[in-house]
């Protein structure tokens, strides 16, 4: 006979609990998979942190330097307020200006210096009526007429009304003037029928320079329009029309910090990106080797340690699966094999011994592998083995008992004993318990009927009133 271990088959699963069992591994994977959950959770709001501070401080900048032009240009609007108080509260300005030589004194005390003044480029001069005294711009008359004259009588006439300076944006020429109007007054107070003068200074490039310099906006310009792509501070007439914008890029100091640590960044990105991998792989890597100790445990739990072949509960399974897929094209026979004269080898040289017989016998009815799908020791000296019909099962189980004629060699002593069979088939499905129990009352018929035989299930072996049909 072959020494070739007998197959097994399927390995279903055993009652012995598994060393790591599934509910193990799916711990260990699922603790992975929220330790790595975790991990990018706080991944996530670190850069969710990082990418709102970069925001935020582009906000925070840009509403300052917004707030820093709004003061800009509320500080332009105090100077000239400032200048027109200090040349309308004024005795000697308030008595020749309604004096005889008041034209005169007009143009050289205010009009002439216009020509290269700082403080403010023109100067229109009304009476108590709103009708105009003189008009100086740039060093030279004019005639302030149409919509500007309207609107530059309408402020000063508002001036008139409060005898507080009043100031104001407007278009003249083209450009965008910064006005200022005021009652001209004794310094001793207000007084009725009051000359008004009325000042402006275009916001031109040296003015935008300055306004840069000192309020630390950098490319401040004066469009006509907004820009889109930059910050917008709009300047409106007392009727609330837009004349212009101020604008200028943001600085975004939030990005430039970005730019300047963006390789630390990445560095950092890859350090996690790279560390994320690893423990994936580590829980990877953990899980196979887990799941190969419990697929290892489970077929350990399956197998006789004796033998090799398939324990109780792991042959039970296979049959329970066999039985049910039993038909005409794929009959089933089960065979249940008992040793004859276990029990003195036992007792006459040990269970030592006798465990090394069994494994013998086990190695023996390996040679019968091709013809069964399964072998089991089920315990003791009894196995079972389970056939697809290929040869026909009293052929076969003849066969086996034949092969058990020659001794067994057992270490240093030959030992002979012998089986007796019992075999049952069916064509059909069938509950494997009865299936196991027609061969066992077979075998037991073999060994009442003098051992070292096989016979096959008949329901007359059945006790008296508990014959089975077949």
């Amino acid at each position: 006979m072959g020494q070739d271990k007998a197959r097994g088959g399927a390995l279903p699963q055993s009652d012995t609990r598994p060393l790591v069992t599934r509910g193990q591994i799916w711990s260990i994977s699922a603790a992975t998979g929220l330790f790595l959950a975790v991990a990018l959770g706080l991944v996530l709001i670190v850069s969710h942190v990082v990418l709102s501070m970069r925001h935020t401080a582009n906000e925070i900048d840009d509403q300052r330097a917004v707030s820093a032009a709004a003061a800009a240009v509320a500080t332009l609007e105090r100077g000239l307020s400032m200048v027109v108080r200090d040349n309308s509260l004024w005795d000697e300005g308030y008595a020749a200006v309604r004096s005889r030589k008041g034209v005169d004194w007009i143009r050289q005390t205010w009009g002439d210096p216009t020509a290269n003044y700082p403080l403010y480029d023109g100067l229109v001069v009304f009476r108590p009526d709103l009708t105009v005294i003189a008009a100086y711009e740039k060093g030279a008359p004019f005639s302030p007429s149409g919509e500007v004259g309207r609107l530059i009588a309408e402020q000063a006439r508002r001036a008139q009304a409060i005898h507080v300076p009043v100031t104001a944006f407007m278009s003249m020429g083209g450009e965008i003037v910064s006005t200022a109007a005021m009652t001209i007054q004794p310094f001793a107070g207000p007084v009725a029928d009051a000359p008004i003068l009325f000042l402006f200074k275009a916001i031109d490039e040296e003015t935008i320079s300055a306004i840069a310099s000192d309020y630390q906006i950098a490319g401040l310009a004066l469009a006509p329009t907004r820009a889109g792509d930059k910050l917008n501070l709009a300047l409106e007439d007392p009727s609330g029309r837009v004349l212009g914008y101020l604008t200028w890029p943001s600085r975004r100091p939030g990005d430039q910090a970005f730019e300047s640590h963006r390789s630390l960044l990445v560095l950092a990105g890859a350090t996690l990106v790279v560390f994320f991998l690893m423990v994936l792989a580590a829980g990877f890597i953990e899980s196979l080797r887990l799941r190969r100790i419990a697929a290892a445990a489970e077929y350990e739990a399956k197998r006789d340690t004796l033998t090799g072949t398939l324990n109780r509960s792991g042959f039970l399974e296979v049959l329970e699966k066999l039985a049910a897929e039993a038909s005409p094209s794929r009959p089933l026979a089960l065979h249940m094999l008992d040793l004859d004269g276990f029990k003195q080898v036992n007792d006459t040289w040990g269970h030592a011994v006798g465990d090394l017989l069994i494994a013998a016998v086990a190695v023996r009815l390996a040679g019968f592998g091709n013809h069964f799908v399964a072998a089991g020791r089920l315990g003791g000296d009894e196995f079972a083995l389970a056939q697809i019909h290929d040869t026909p099962p009293d052929v076969l189980a003849q066969q086996v008992i034949e092969a058990f004629s020659l001794p067994f060699t057992v270490g240093r002593y030959q030992l002979q004993v012998t089986a007796s069979i019992g075999h049952a088939s069916t064509r059909e499905p069938i509950d494997p318990a009865e299936l196991m129990r027609r061969a066992d009352v077979a075998m037991y018929r073999a060994k009442a009927e003098g051992k070292f035989r096989a016979l096959e299930y008949h329901p007359q072996m059945e006790p008296a009133g508990d014959g089975q049909g077949s």
